[in-house]
């Protein structure tokens, strides 16, 4: 107790006299750095969701999802990266090289990889890509076989009309008149007789074109726009698989797994642009379909079910994700539903969406998302309709494949529309759940009480008032705002077609016209805007301007258009100069008008602002 009792004192001692001295030579104490490390800690828990693998500037990729993909193609668990190229090339990289490149005939639509076999010796897939109207199947990267769509049938009205164009029965010009009808009665023309209707205009040109075309066969081949994969038998890393694509004639074809025969047709009411497919097809299998009409179909085993889901705009993606199909579409917007139709919820964007893909992470338990890019240059990541993650690019997103590259599991393949290649890798440890700042609920402001002020009398006898009246309020309500609503109507029509307007539209015609003025002055610019809402082109359609010649003044009154295309919108401008400084403002009309009848199509208004004069001095 006494040899304790001496030791304590003199370790205190050392220990003071260790805090008082000044010594510039000793070592920095150990608070500051526990300190820092304290410090650094929070900015290590904000770790990024994506890690960089590799990255090439140079590659010269252009590709869309479609032609991307992720397989072993040498079945040694070494992935490779697929990429079908626009420039009719098939390029296959190995961590960071290029290993193969080989030489297309045509520019590629899409392209997938799938097992014919069980009984290889070495278990890998075939590479099918899709060109044209064909297939081209290749095994260990060398042609394999090449597989040709079948040909569509041809309307038999068509048939007899070039029938008799080859028999000289009838002449070329009754021939282009029944083609014409044919197209207007709704009849699907080939691609050659669409063309003869082209030359309507030159009659030497129609029977040259008949005469280099009258004992060739009448075939019409169609193409492939969409494809993709699904299981035979088995539902594991590297099952039999069967080509599923869609053609340009609006039709699903599933192919036996040698790729060589057709297996199942379905007709669909109109031309899928993406294909996504789930089951195995020995058992059961859904194939959803998204079209180019804004629909949404799914076939199932072989037949096409009454689910249809209507999109308020074009389909720019698809993706499954559990038993919830993911929309994306050209109004910004994407869209969950569940596989039998019903709607789940919508995320709106703050960009257009250019890609989707799903991604499925398998650590302790398996992880579904949905993988979004916009054209901002963002790659969203969402779980459900919670946003997990936003990474930020430089450039705009071509195509995104998710999958297994080299050993990696979890990789996302980037293709930019400069042509740039980028590689990224989730870390083993990442999480994509949800956490409690991140889901997508009511505002916490939403539980705040309102400050509701007290009762008083006249707060009671208004009440009181609507409880014993309500119904009548009601219907006076509704009776005024129906009125409202007719008054605005029956204004907007005025506007529209008496021309006292900047928007002019004719019930009776198929042109819509818009005009508005640029400029502060003296010098400005009217901007039309004119589109032809018809089926058919309109040729030499005079505009005339009409204004006070001592007020204003143009290089040219009159406008000229040659073609009038149906759908499309025509910007023109025109120049004005106001020469009076103290005439104030007026208006300047405008006429689109009929070269056959003196009465002019449409009329607009175009008021004209005050001219600043300060300005050109």
């Amino acid at each position: 107790f006494f040899f304790d009792l001496y030791i304590f004192p003199m370790m205190k001692e050392e220990e003071g006299l260790a805090a008082e001295g000044e010594d510039p030579i000793a070592p920095p104490e150990k608070k500051p750095a526990e300190d820092e490390k304290k410090e650094e800690k929070p900015k290590d828990e904000k770790k990024p969701l994506w890690l960089n693998a590799w990255e090439d500037p140079l590659a010269g990729a252009r590709a869309f999802s479609s032609c991307i993909e992720l397989a072993d193609i040498t079945g040694d668990g070494n992935h490779k990266l697929l990429i079908a190229d626009a420039n009719k090339q098939l390029k296959v990289y190995s961590g960071t090289d290029l290993v193969a490149e080989n030489a297309l005939l045509d520019v590629p639509s899409a392209i997938c990889c799938f097992y014919m076999t069980y009984n290889d010796a070495v278990h890998r897939p075939a590479v099918a890509v899709s060109s044209g109207p064909y297939i081209y199947i290749y095994m260990n990267l060398r042609p394999y076989y090449k597989f040709t769509l079948p040909p569509v049938e041809v309307n038999q009205i068509e048939t007899d009309i070039w029938a008799n164009l080859r028999s000289q029965k009838i002449p070329v010009q009754q021939a282009v008149d029944d083609l014409e009808n044919a197209k207007e009665n709704g009849v699907s023309l080939t691609s050659r007789s669409l063309d003869l209707l082209a030359l309507e205009d030159d009659a030497e040109k129609q029977k040259a074109y008949v005469d280099d075309h009258r004992n060739s066969p009448l075939i019409q081949q169609t193409v492939i726009v969409a494809m993709t994969v699904l299981k035979k038998d088995k539902d594991e890393h590297g099952a039999i698989g069967c080509l599923v694509i869609g053609t340009e004639n609006s039709r699903i074809l599933i192919l036996d797994p040698t790729g060589s025969s057709i297996m199942k047709k379905v007709q669909l009411p109109s031309i899928p642009a993406f294909i996504v497919a789930t089951g195995l097809y020995d058992v059961d299998y859904r194939i959803v379909v998204a079209c180019r009409n804004g629909n949404v179909y799914t076939v199932r085993d072989g037949e096409l079910t009454g689910i249809v889901i209507e999109l308020e705009s074009q389909p720019c993606g698809l993706a499954r994700v559990d038993k919830s199909v993911m929309v994306g579409t050209m109004a910004n917007v994407l869209h969950s539903y569940h596989v039998k139709g019903k709607k789940q919820y919508s995320v709106y964007l703050p960009s257009s969406i250019t890609n989707m893909v799903a991604l499925s992470m398998e650590t302790m338990r398996t992880t579904k998302a949905t993988i979004v890019a916009l054209a901002n240059g963002e790659i969203r990541v969402y779980n459900g309709k919670s946003l997990i993650h936003t990474l930020e690019t430089n450039d705009v997103v071509m195509g995104l494949k998710f999958g297994k590259y080299a050993r990696e599991d979890n990789t996302l393949v980037v293709a930019y529309r400069s042509g740039t290649i980028h590689i990224k890798m989730l870390p083993r440890l990442a999480s994509l759940e949800v956490t409690k700042g991140q889901t997508s609920g009511p505002p916490p402001e939403q539980n705040i009480p309102i400050r509701v002020p007290k009762k008083t009398r006249l707060y009671i006898e208004q009440t009181q008032r609507e409880k014993e009246f309500g119904t009548e309020m009601h219907r006076v309500f509704q009776r005024d705002l129906c009125k409202l609503r007719l008054a605005t109507a029956r204004a907007y029509v005025k506007v529209l077609t008496d021309g006292q307007g900047p928007l002019s539209y004719t019930s009776g015609s198929s042109l819509r016209l818009t005009a508005h003025v640029q400029g502060l002055g003296p010098l400005f610019k009217i901007k039309l805007n004119i589109q032809n809402t018809g089926t058919k082109s309109l040729t030499e359609i005079p505009i005339v301007f009409t204004f006070n010649q001592s007020i204003y003044r143009m290089p040219s009154p009159t406008l000229l258009l040659p073609l009038l295309v149906p759908s499309l919108v025509y910007n023109y401008e025109v120049d004005v100069e106001c020469v009076d400084e103290g005439a104030g403002a007026d208006v300047i009309r405008v006429y689109v008008c009929n070269p056959h009848s003196a009465i002019p199509i449409i009329t607009a208004l175009v008021n004209m602002p005050l001219a600043d004069f300060l300005l050109n001095q």
